[in-house]
């Protein structure tokens, strides 16, 4: 218990409700078997080589099935909101919050397995590949500017590297991860002059997340004997924080 507690006040500490869950060494599925679980999480990190502050939410169902037990391939299905913070797309010096307002769909897939077990330790990897729809965001600047931004769907990969340690039932696990993403949106300025003529303006920006790093701290551990977990896990990113929350059960 003493090991379980740090992790949980470290995901209580990145806010509730709470980078991608990377998860344990360990597959959640059998070989042959599946699961289905529903997830939370938040993440706050700055994206380079562009410099923005992102944040970003997500709510999401996950399944997975069992090619062995050490190997599994997982997908996600849900809805998330972001925010990106003091963008600059009007004026030099001046910056804008631009919030993607609801929960606009997303999809997810990927791999996670066991490579190498001694005892109690453990050591395994987690890769995820996900598209965000594209969305349109207003942002007025001035009484007589506002702009249109139209973002392409956004592409993210993130990926993990796992060492986990039972711990009795459960098992505490931890170590490094990489974020990278790529959006586009395409500026429309609207300005209306002394005589109320419109003046319209295009341009393009780019936010994306050359190789964003971090760690992570985690733990798993079943709920009651029906085949039902509780994960939490908590990571450090570059200039932020995240952390995830889910329940899944497993056959």
């Amino acid at each position: 218990m003493r090991h379980v507690i740090p992790a949980v006040l470290l995901v209580l500490a990145t806010a509730v409700p709470v980078s991608a869950q990377i998860g344990p060494p360990q597959p959640r599925s059998v070989r042959h078997g599946y699961s289905l679980g529903v997830g939370i999480h938040n993440s706050h990190s700055r994206w380079m080589p562009y410099d923005y502050q992102v944040d970003r939410n997500r709510i999401f169902a996950e399944g997975s099935f069992g090619f062995s037990d050490c190997l599994e391939a997982f997908g996600r299905v849900g809805g998330s909101d972001w925010v990106v913070n003091d963008i600059e797309s009007y004026e030099a010096g001046r910056v804008h919050d631009v919030h993607i307002d609801g929960y606009p769909a997303f999809l997810s897939g990927g791999l996670r397995g066991k490579a190498w077990q001694r005892g109690r330790w453990s050591l395994g990897a987690s890769l995820e590949a996900a598209c965000y729809s594209g969305v349109k965001e207003t942002v007025r600047w001035d009484y007589d500017v506002y702009q249109e931004l139209f973002f392409d769907p956004t592409m993210e990969i993130n990926a993990g590297l796992s060492l986990g340690c039972d711990l009795g039932r459960s098992i505490l696990y931890g170590g490094p991860l990489l974020h990278f993403a790529y959006t586009r949106a395409d500026v429309r300025t609207h300005e209306f002059g002394p005589d109320w003529d419109i003046e319209d303006s295009i341009d393009d920006k780019t936010i994306r997340d050359k190789a964003g790093w971090g760690g992570f701290l985690g733990w798993r551990a079943p709920l009651g004997e029906n085949g039902w977990h509780l994960q939490i896990e908590g990571a450090a990113l570059r200039e932020g924080f995240g952390g995830a929350l889910g329940v899944f059960r497993s056959w």
